[in-house]
């Protein structure tokens, strides 16, 4: 699903839990990236199978394309509340010029690797947080009034998170002389999810034996290969499921599983239930 104010690729939320919700984030995923900020109460926030422990005033910086969803920690009647801003890497990038395009690459902005728990306890973490936290103030504001302002807070926070994280991270992996081909290998699967690959395939674009070839894709996405294509046509099934009304049948097999029953086991091992109580909860 994009998330859009007024044709720009951003959203900003607020969200107050009920009081007697155990629940405070149903689980879902898009493509976009985003900044969750607790304003009040106490979090277990899950992406993937990582999970973090928040606490009111902590922040955290969600890559692309992971399932995520949060729940309380206690369920004691306490006030909880949170603040998101959804926004497209695009959004940044297409304000750069092209030599910058290397602060927002793919192995970050859509791998485990580019999760993030910020907390006010550290001067570079902090500073990070005051940069979300003011776009929140924009809430209810008109985009064309605001969208630069905006733009330019996440600019400032994503320069932090390089500094400090992100710029080691990619340089170690920019070092290896298989990444640039890797990364394209990324890419293709993530534009033709549809398509039955195999291992060799994917290995032999990468230029690379099968058993090396998979090895460094999970030390750079976080995932098998196979378990990295599941999860994008599950994504992708997800927006199918809940803006279209197409069959599940066709939905699955548009998304690139020939057997639906295995399309079911997997939605529902990675978004915790079937496609058709995802598509009514939703």
């Amino acid at each position: 699903i994009e998330h859009r104010t007024a044709g720009r690729p951003f959203a900003i939320h607020h969200t107050d839990v009920s009081a007697n919700s155990s629940s405070a984030l149903y689980i879902h995923c898009h493509s976009e990236l985003e900044f969750f900020y607790l304003s009040d109460g106490e979090l277990y926030f899950y992406i993937e199978d990582n999970a973090c422990h928040m606490h009111a005033g902590d922040v955290v910086m969600i890559p692309g394309g992971l399932i995520h969803y949060a729940t309380r920690v206690k369920n004691d009647g306490r006030n909880c509340s949170y603040d998101a801003v959804v926004f497209s890497s695009k959004m940044l990038v297409d304000t750069l010029p092209s030599y910058c395009e290397h602060y927002f690459n793919s192995s970050i902005c859509n791998s485990i690797a580019g999760i993030i728990h910020l907390t006010p306890d550290t001067e570079w973490q902090k500073n990070v947080i005051d940069y979300v936290t003011g776009i929140f103030d924009f809430i209810s504001a008109d985009a064309r009034k605001c969208e630069l302002i905006i733009r330019g807070r996440l600019l400032s926070a994503w320069q932090l998170l390089y500094n400090n994280v992100y710029s080691d991270l990619i340089s170690g992996q920019h070092e290896r002389p298989t990444y640039p081909l890797l990364n394209k290998c990324i890419e293709i699967i993530n534009t033709n999810y549809m398509y039955d690959f195999s291992l060799n395939e994917l290995a032999s674009a990468a230029g690379l034996s099968e058993g090396h070839f998979c090895r460094v894709f999970k030390d750079i996405t976080g995932f098998t290969p196979f378990n990295y294509i599941n999860r994008v046509r599950i994504t992708k099934a997800c927006g199918m499921l809940t803006c279209t009304d197409k069959k599940i049948a066709d939905i699955s097999a548009g998304c690139g599983f020939n057997n639906i029953s295995y399309f079911n086991r997997t939605f529902k091992q990675i978004m915790k239930e079937s496609p058709s109580v995802y598509r009514k909860n939703f």
